[in-house]
């Protein structure tokens, strides 16, 4: 059974997310991130919780290929990826467009708050996506060229 759905992206390209891995590299790193980094990551969840006007429910954490997940589910409907290693991204997946639309509302609200260069800022909030569904959403391919293209430029 196949499902038509929409979806939010974000993909971390100036690396400036709050709970982005800098200096980190490699799965074994990432399971092994320390209460601080976590930390991080929750503190941003409860910004878009504020924002979005719904929990937000920690599900869980998983490893796909060289991915490394945590996973978020929305109560009225959907749920979002958060991957932390460079570039970091926020995949946030709805049945309705107009969720998804209120979420992307959201999430520009939380980088106004949590980046600070205004450049950049715009940068950001200006690649936050929503699509439906046609091809799969951040595939692997595309983020393992992103990390290539990253690796190129240095750290």
């Amino acid at each position: 059974m196949k499902s038509k759905h929409s979806y939010v992206v974000l993909i971390d390209l100036p690396e400036v997310l709050p709970f982005e891995m800098k200096r980190k590299k490699g799965i074994k790193e990432i399971l092994e991130m320390g209460e601080e980094d976590i930390k991080k990551v929750f503190e941003f969840v409860v910004l878009l919780e504020k924002e979005f006007g719904e929990e937000i429910s920690f599900i869980g954490e998983d490893v796909i290929a060289e991915k490394f997940y945590r996973r978020f589910l929305f109560p009225n409907g959907g749920f979002m990826e958060i991957m932390t290693e460079p570039p970091a991204a926020i995949v946030a997946h709805f049945i309705e467009i107009r969720r998804a639309r209120k979420f992307a509302e959201a999430l520009k609200r939380v980088l106004n708050k949590v980046v600070k260069e205004k450049t950049i800022r715009d940068i950001l909030k200006k690649s936050v996506e929503v699509s439906s569904e046609k091809e799969d959403v951040l595939t692997y391919k595309k983020w393992t060229e992103m990390k290539s293209i990253r690796e190129m430029i240095g750290d």
